[in-house]
């Protein structure tokens, strides 16, 4: 065998690893391009589906919008009668702090005039002592 022979032999051994080689690449990118192509019509299948799905979001969010407009509306209401209670409130309390302070007035008065009317209608003993000696007669 001549050095001719030996490297025809390697050339056609490598041709042919080369040819396999190719083969075997070809396969995949064969392979790759049905995947690619599956994909595509699984998103072109997909498409009108997401595009009602995004329609119906949009118009939810259209509803959502328009009722937090009311809700906000509502809110501002409820606020200015919160702020017209709160008035009225304040107002009546003034009024029985004003009425608490003539009850108590009252209350002074009339325990004023029992005690006066205790120490007249009496027999006369209970005018020598004074009212703190009663009340601690009392307890």
């Amino acid at each position: 065998m001549t050095m001719l022979e030996i490297i025809v032999g390697i050339m056609a051994l490598a041709l042919l690893i080369g040819v396999v080689v190719l083969a075997r690449l070809a396969l995949r990118i064969g392979r790759a391009a049905d995947e690619v192509g599956l994909a595509a019509r699984r998103v072109a299948e997909l498409a009108p589906a997401a595009r009602g799905l995004i329609e119906s979001a949009q118009s939810e969010l259209q509803a959502l919008r328009s009722l937090t407009g009311s809700t906000a509306q509502v809110v501002d209401h409820v606020r200015a009668v919160t702020g017209q209670a709160s008035a009225i409130a304040t107002q009546i309390m003034r009024g029985f702090e004003v009425t608490n302070r003539y009850r108590a007035i009252f209350a002074g008065a009339r325990a004023g005039f029992d005690v006066l009317r205790r120490f007249r209608s009496g027999n006369g003993s209970l005018a020598s002592r004074s009212v703190q000696e009663e009340e601690f007669d009392n307890i």
